[in-house]
């Protein structure tokens, strides 16, 4: 139920905050009050789209915001769960909407930001508004499956049965892929990539292994190729040979001397070139093996798109997909037979779940005509009617109700012919029952007693009252025959403050109460409409 509503620059009201309680809310005013400005606040906690139109002129921002008690709403729990919003069934839940001309509009769960999807899936769970221009639903073939299903108790009927359905698109989506797979062609490809691999013979990790092992004899390559040169420079056959006669030549000790020491520097450098040719590690045919076994990995690499790390689990894969393959008739037949097995099992359940509807129709419709009888329509009847369909998630049943309002009318499809008035009669009948099994949002009736005579109304307020017993009920109305048995009582006024006009909304006391039902009924004697 909604404990509270605050509204802060929306439309024409300035700042305000509604306490609500449990039972049967009246909201009253003159035409032009606002009361409409209510409804559009509800609207936007379930999850409507907002306009700045709603923000009250001369301000920037509007604020809509209530809180809800929740414990006692399973559904709810699991839509915010799903929604990542954290809470405790035991606290209160605070929904906020912000309304900005000049930034974002933004939702708050419990403090938490929150898109709109979200909300419109909360917001049906909270709060439930039936009105004359706002009871489309009911005329949509799947609503009217649900209320059914809801009075017969019958929804764990129904996930039970979508389980085993799910179960059996997953079969049917299982084998679609299999036949998707089976072919020679796909085989025979398959096979050729393995042995193409297989005949590589790839290691794991060796792709670095390679590479490293190419590089170092690569480094020692240009190294011996630079240590070869030199060598074959110093061992020239007349470098040495030619110093030792320009030696012989000279007078000069100490140019003989440089000379002798020349000789003997080149012959040791020539050794040291030759000691470093010894000890680097050169292996022509090594070097050309890595240089082939990376080139092939490379090209393999290229043709299948992978890369070094993705080898393995890509090996592991093809491995797999042959054996599918190759076993693939027998895993079809296995998964033939378990999704005929599966649709022979929901076809019984899908037949069993419509007996259980039409028995339970049969009760409703019973039920609907007492209700509409007690609401003024004598000779109404109410008739559902069940047409097959493709079984699909919530069974095979196509559910239509029907309503002949008046004598001598024949029955009229909710979906396309009755009245607005006629839908909205049949919605709050429909309530009434459904009401019993509990598990309904707050119920928020606008204006439901429009274009009917005062008998009517009196019964309408008998029955809403009957309704806040077990659902928190509010409802707009302009009849004192519904507005007297209201348990709580709500004004919506208008006034004028420094040339601006205001929307208030106050809670009557009693005596209050009295003065409000005499302005209603036009300044009449209260005892006329004692209850």
């Amino acid at each position: 139920m909604i404990n509270t509503l605050s509204l802060v620059s929306f439309v024409l009201i300035e700042s305000t905050t509604i306490t609500f309680d449990r039972g049967f809310h009246i909201l009253t005013g003159e035409t032009g009050a606002g009361k409409t400005l209510l409804i559009q606040a509800i609207h936007l906690l379930s999850g409507h789209k907002v306009s700045t139109d709603l923000i009250r002129s001369g301000d920037e921002t509007a604020i809509i915001e209530a809180t809800f008690d929740i414990e006692y709403l399973p559904e709810t729990h699991e839509i915010l769960q799903e929604g990542g919003i954290t809470f405790d069934p035991g606290e209160l839940l605070i929904i906020r909407r912000e309304i900005s001309r000049s930034s974002k509009n933004r939702i708050f769960i419990n403090s938490q930001m929150a898109p709109l999807s979200l909300l419109a899936s909360l917001g049906p769970h909270l709060l439930e508004l039936v009105s004359q221009n706002n009871s489309l639903s009911i005329r949509q073939g799947e609503t009217q499956r649900r209320l059914l299903d809801h009075y017969g108790g019958l929804q764990m009927d129904v996930t039970d049965f979508e389980k085993s359905y799910r179960e059996e698109q997953t079969l049917e989506k299982e084998l679609f892929s299999l036949k998707e797979k089976k072919g020679d062609d796909r085989l025979k490809r398959l096979k050729w990539e393995f042995e193409e691999w297989d005949t590589f013979n790839y290691q794991d990790g060796e792709n670095e292994t390679l590479f490293e092992e190419y590089r170092k004899l690569a480094d020692s390559k240009d190294a011996s190729e630079k240590f070869s040169s030199i060598q074959r420079g110093l061992d020239h056959p007349s470098l040495i040979p030619t110093l030792a006669q320009f030696q012989k030549l000279t007078d000069d000790p100490s140019l003989s001397e440089h000379l002798e020491g020349a000789i003997v520097h080149l012959q040791e450098a020539s050794f040291l070139a030759q000691k470093k040719l010894d000890e680097l590690e050169e292996s022509p045919k090594r070097f050309e093996e890595l240089e082939e076994r990376l080139s092939n990995l490379n090209r393999l690499k290229k043709k299948y798109h992978l890369e070094s790390s993705e080898i393995p689990s890509h090996l592991d894969k093809l491995k797999e997909d042959i054996e599918l393959l190759e076993n693939l008739d027998e895993k079809a037949n296995i998964l033939e037979g378990n999704l005929r097995a599966k649709k022979e099992e929901n076809q019984k359940l899908a037949f069993s779940l419509s007996n259980r509807r039409k028995a339970v129709a049969k009760n409703l419709e019973k039920r609907l005509e007492e209700e509409l009888h007690a609401l003024n329509f004598p000779h109404a009847k109410v008739s559902i009617c069940f047409t097959e369909k493709s079984i699909g998630p919530t069974g095979i049943d196509e559910i239509t109700f029907y309503l002949a309002a008046n004598k001598g009318e024949e029955p009229a499809s909710l979906k396309l012919k009755s009245s607005g008035g006629e839908v909205a009669r049949f919605l709050f009948a429909l309530k009434i029952i459904l009401a019993e099994k509990g598990g309904l949002p707050t119920l928020i009736f606008d204006e439901i007693d429009a274009n009917i005579g005062g008998e009517t109304a009196a019964l309408v307020g008998q029955k809403l009252q009957s309704l806040g017993k077990t659902s928190q009920v509010l409802a707009i109305t302009h009849f004192p025959q519904v507005a007297r048995y209201g348990d709580h009582h709500l004004q919506i006024s208008k006034r004028e403050v420094n040339g601006r006009t205001l929307t208030e909304i106050k809670s009557l006391k009693p005596t209050e109460k009295d003065q409000e039902l005499l302005r209603m009924v036009g300044g009449e004697k209260l005892k006329n409409f004692s209850i």
